[in-house]
């Protein structure tokens, strides 16, 4: 690999020829077919990482009914504000501090979000923990924070959000493309990671009514940004919100129970999307297609 290629970390993982890095005009929040409007949505890590980006897409957008959670509420409430000024008149916006890992926190939050908003729509998992450190010698606490965050804390949503009692809705988590390959000094985060995506694989076969997405945000600069990946970080946060949009729509559905990434061009996959709902490439993305700095060799 050569590492002073700025893509050097983004071409193994490309399913489509085009590289996306930033929001492009079919995923503009504006555009009418992303529109938000008569949705409800409850996004996570709100007070970090690339939540408050996605946040704002979802305001942009218009949609009816924002909750935004994460651990400090100071900060949850000045993005409230932040979002009430880009949301439409109407726009009904929840700032509500809970512990993702907590069953009762998640519980009261699924209260709260239902007195000021109602049934939430949409369900978007992106609070993360990438703690680091080698296998075995790190302290175990450390180590297994990554699974109470990115697996249990996910699943708590996850079970609340479907106890909302009707079996329809749509839930979106963020994975990561480290997945698919061995970083040193990741591996409780990539562990986590990979144990979510076969979570949310089964989910999408036992609830069948429920819209599951799984969700690769490329390389963004944020606070869990390791040092080595820094210079490599360079995918726009609004990307990531722009594609929880897009996935809240019909033209997604075929996409449903899959492994997309932010970097691959959406109209390249939906010229051969016969081929790739045929050969199960976003299913099992990392066994079934053939990634790299060409894309797939579509047929």
């Amino acid at each position: 690999m050569d590492y002073s290629d700025p893509d050097a970390f983004t071409l193994p993982y490309q399913l489509t020829k085009q590289i996306r890095r930033d929001v492009y005009p079919l995923l503009e929040p504006t555009q009418p077919e992303l529109s938000a409007n008569g949705k409800t949505v409850l996004i996570t890590g709100v007070s970090g990482g690339i939540g408050k980006i996605i946040a704002e897409s979802w305001a942009t957008a218009g949609a009816s009914g924002i909750v935004i959670t994460g651990r400090n509420i100071d900060v949850l409430e000045s993005i409230a504000t932040r979002l009430q000024s880009l949301a439409p008149p109407g726009t009904k916006v929840l700032a509500q501090a809970a512990d993702i890992t907590n069953e009762a926190s998640v519980a009261s939050l699924f209260t709260a979000a239902k007195d000021a908003v109602g049934k939430v729509d949409v369900l978007i998992n992106s609070a993360g923990s990438l703690e680091g450190g080698p296998v075995g010698t790190t302290d175990p606490t450390k180590f297994f924070n990554d699974f109470q965050v990115n697996v249990l804390g996910t699943y708590l949503m996850t079970h609340y959000f479907l106890a909302q009692g009707d079996g329809t809705g749509t839930i979106i988590s963020f994975t990561t493309a480290a997945i698919g390959n061995v970083f040193p000094g990741m591996g409780g985060y990539t562990a986590s990671k990979l144990a979510l995506v076969r979570i949310m694989e089964n989910l999408h076969v036992e609830q069948p009514n429920m819209r599951v997405f799984l969700l690769m945000p490329g390389i963004v600069q944020t606070g869990m940004t390791v040092d080595s990946l820094k210079p490599y970080a360079k995918d726009s946060p609004s990307l990531s919100g722009s594609w929880t949009l897009f996935l809240s729509t019909p033209r997604a559905e075929w996409m449903r129970g899959g492994i997309v990434s932010v970097n691959w061009d959406i109209e390249e996959m939906e010229a051969h999307k016969d081929e790739i709902v045929r050969d199960d490439l976003l299913g099992r993305a990392f066994l079934n297609a053939k990634l790299g700095k060409d894309g797939h060799p579509w047929t």
